[in-house]
C-alpha cells in the first residue's frame, strides 16, 4: 500500500478542528460547549463558572456516533464509548455532519494504523472508499484525493 494513514493523522494534527455550540441553544447560554477533533481523538469541553469539564475520547474507543438534526432548531451529537454516552447540543446540521464524518475518518485511520490491521490486505475498493470518507470529512482536499486515487489504482 503506497499511501499511509499516518500521513493523514499528521495532516489532521495541523488542521485541528474546533466547533463551538451556539449560545442561543439550551444549556449553552453563558458557557457554550466546545468540541475539538484532534489526531488521536475528540475532546469535549464544557466550561463552567468556577470549573469546567473536559473529556477526551480516543477514536479507537468510540463505538458509535449518532446525530439528531431536527427540521427546526439546533442539532445534537451523541458519542457512545464502552458503556458511556456523551451528548452535546447547539450545533448546526452541517457542523454535526462534518463532526460525524471526521470522527469516522479518524476511527478508520486509527484502525488502519493499528498493528492488528497492518498485516491485512485491503482491496482497491476499500482504499478508495476510505479516501472518499477522508475527502468528505475535510481531512484531505480534492487534489490530494485525486493524487492518492491515482496511486491506489496504479498499485
Amino acid at each position: 500500500m503506497s499511501f499511509r494513514f499516518e500521513e493523514l493523522i499528521l495532516k489532521l494534527k495541523y488542521k485541528k478542528m474546533k466547533f463551538t455550540a451556539s449560545r442561543l441553544s439550551e444549556g449553552n447560554k453563558l458557557f457554550p460547549t466546545e468540541i475539538y477533533l484532534e489526531p488521536t481523538g475528540i475532546t469535549i469541553k464544557t466550561p463552567g463558572l468556577f470549573s469546567g469539564e473536559s473529556k477526551h475520547f480516543d477514536y479507537n474507543l468510540i463505538a458509535l456516533v449518532e446525530i439528531d438534526t431536527p427540521l427546526i432548531g439546533f442539532s445534537t451529537i451523541r458519542i457512545f464509548t464502552g458503556g458511556s454516552q456523551f451528548s452535546a447540543n447547539g450545533f448546526s446540521k452541517a457542523e454535526v455532519n462534518q463532526m460525524k464524518k471526521a470522527i469516522e475518518a479518524g476511527k478508520t485511520a486509527t484502525n488502519a494504523s493499528s498493528p492488528a490491521a497492518a498485516g491485512t490486505q485491503k482491496s482497491v475498493a476499500d482504499e478508495l472508499k476510505k479516501m472518499k470518507e477522508l475527502l468528505d470529512a475535510g481531512v484531505i482536499n480534492q487534489q490530494e484525493f485525486e493524487k492518492q486515487k491515482a496511486k491506489i489504482l496504479n498499485s
